[in-house]
């Protein structure tokens, strides 16, 4: 039996939240409006993407909520951005161009001067919204669409920090196993899970894990090649059953995001 080793790098995060940026300290009126009371009292919130459907082979909608009337901006590619405003219920819908090989967007809102990003980079795969995922830095990453059925998600770095997420039946036993090791999580009210462990540096040459996800009757499996990432920049490339993403952390350095 492998021995499992947690990272430092690498939470656990149960479901996508409603993100809180503390922008200072001051005198706060009583408002009655939510979103009021929270710019007031020196809080903004970050965007959220609550859909994503498919608008021709070359374009695909995304809606989602933030502050109302903020400047929501998505940028793409070599700095390119698509901008947006939210209405008064903070509400928004971009039309964002898609390549054959899917798109990474990083999405952020304005408000009185201040930035909000969301929680984590946005990767929508060619032709399936809904396996668009957050890749989130140090973390295992987030699937969009809520009740995305057998949707498979690895992270991993250079260090050998490896993550599984998906989305399975709500409030249900996750059994996984890799390379026979065996981890057993519970699908949270949306059906979100996720697991961590360690595995050889990829650095030290290909690593390739066979992984076995059973829920209930229904089992899948799929064989992983963990391989370092060579390069600067994003990168897409389509492997069987999905996709592989590099792509560049804020602080510097690369994260390896799987998609099945």
């Amino acid at each position: 039996m492998k021995k499992i080793i947690t990272p430092f790098w690498l939470k656990t995060v149960t479901g996508l939240a409603l993100v809180l940026a503390l922008t200072g300290c001051q005198d706060k009126p009583t408002v009655t409006d939510p979103d009021a009371a929270m710019r007031a009292a020196g809080y903004a919130r970050a965007p959220v993407i609550t859909g994503i459907e498919q608008a021709g082979s070359d374009m695909v909608v995304v809606t989602g909520d933030t502050i109302p009337n903020a400047r929501v901006r998505f940028a793409y590619g070599d700095q390119r951005a698509i901008g947006v405003t939210a209405d008064s219920k903070g509400r928004f819908r971009a039309e964002l161009p898609i390549g054959t090989q899917g798109g990474i967007y990083d999405l952020s809102a304005g408000d009185l001067g201040r930035l909000m990003h969301a929680d984590g980079r946005l990767f929508i795969p060619p032709g399936m919204p809904q396996k668009a995922i957050l890749m989130r830095p140090g973390a295992p990453s987030f699937p969009v669409v809520p009740h995305a059925s057998q949707l498979l998600v690895a992270d991993y770095d250079s260090a050998g920090a490896f993550a599984l997420a998906g989305r399975v039946t709500p409030k249900t036993a996750v059994n996984l196993v890799v390379d026979g090791v065996r981890v057993r999580q519970m699908s949270d009210d949306t059906g979100y899970f996720s697991a961590i462990m360690q595995i050889p540096s990829p650095t030290q040459g290909a690593v390739v894990a066979d992984v076995s996800v059973q829920v209930g009757d229904t089992s899948w499996t799929r064989t992983i090649s963990v391989t370092s990432a060579t390069g600067e920049g994003d990168r897409i490339t389509a492997i069987p059953k999905g996709w592989r993403v590099d792509w560049m952390l804020p602080g510097g350095g690369i994260q390896t995001t799987l998609v099945f």
